[in-house]
């Protein structure tokens, strides 16, 4: 009778990790990729919300949890004026399709941890100008 019990107890255990996992959690990561291109090469530090969060251009990561909707992105060098973006926070439809589709819980998970939502833009091409 034990046997079973212990059985009962990890089938539950698998099925309620299952259901909790979402699309967005799994295949999103728990970072997003911001691309910098300068035509002119002009090196430059990016900051969000006035946290250094890398260098441009090229390809920064960034934690989810620190881009907010409306967060300010700041791209600044010396000598050069700085360019400055208005992020958003837009909801990933892909990922809300396949949430209904395994279920609702999984899309409850992706609101709440906001894994759904992808910043808005994602790719920067910027060109500094002289002060």
């Amino acid at each position: 009778m034990n046997a079973m019990k212990s059985l009962k107890i990890i089938f539950l255990f698998l099925f309620a990790s299952f259901l909790l996992q979402s699309c967005a959690t799994i295949l999103g990561g728990k970072s997003n990729t911001l691309v910098f291109a300068d035509e002119s090469a002009t090196k430059a530090e990016v900051f969000i919300d006035g946290e250094l969060i890398g260098e441009a251009p090229g390809k920064i990561k960034v934690p989810k949890a620190k881009i907010q909707h409306g967060s300010k992105l700041v791209i600044k060098a010396e000598g050069f004026a700085e360019k400055e973006y208005l992020l958003l926070r837009k909801q990933n439809a892909v990922y809300t399709i396949v949430d209904l589709l395994i279920g609702g819980i999984p899309l409850a998970v992706d609101y709440t941890t906001g894994n759904i939502y992808r910043p808005v833009p994602r790719a920067f091409k910027y060109e500094l100008i002289k002060e």
